[in-house]
Parts: structure tokens; C-alpha cells; sequence
């Protein structure tokens, strides 16, 4: 897939995990206290390691076409 593509996809599932999924507050609540600038880079922080982690993992499949 492309990487525009898995960057939606990463995107997306965080953002209807932080909106829609935890309705019951139990993934998030902790953050729910928290001040806008903190949110937003707790929430950006978590959307880099989200791609470091998509990119270290597939790092061996993409190699070769490097």
C-alpha cells in the first residue's frame, strides 16, 4: 500500500478510537482533563510512534526495494 494510504488508515483508527470507540471512557479518560495543547500533542505523539512502528515493522519487505 501506498504511504499516503497507511497514513489514513493510521489516522483514521486513532481518531474514531478517540471519538467514537471509547465511549465508556477507558482508554482515554486520563486525557480527558488535560488542557487542548496537551491533547493534541499526546495525540500527535501517539500518531508518530503509530508510523515509526508501521515503518520499523516493515522495514524487511521494503528493503529490497530500496
Amino acid at each position: 500500500m501506498g504511504l499516503l494510504m497507511i497514513a489514513a488508515i493510521i489516522t483514521l483508527s486513532v481518531i474514531l478510537d478517540y471519538f467514537i470507540f471509547d465511549h465508556d471512557d477507558k482508554h482515554w479518560s486520563w486525557l480527558k482533563k488535560a488542557s487542548k495543547p496537551v491533547r493534541r500533542s499526546v495525540i500527535g505523539c501517539y500518531l508518530l510512534m503509530s508510523f515509526v512502528i508501521y515503518v520499523g515493522l516493515s522495514l524487511p519487505y521494503i528493503k529490497p526495494f530500496l
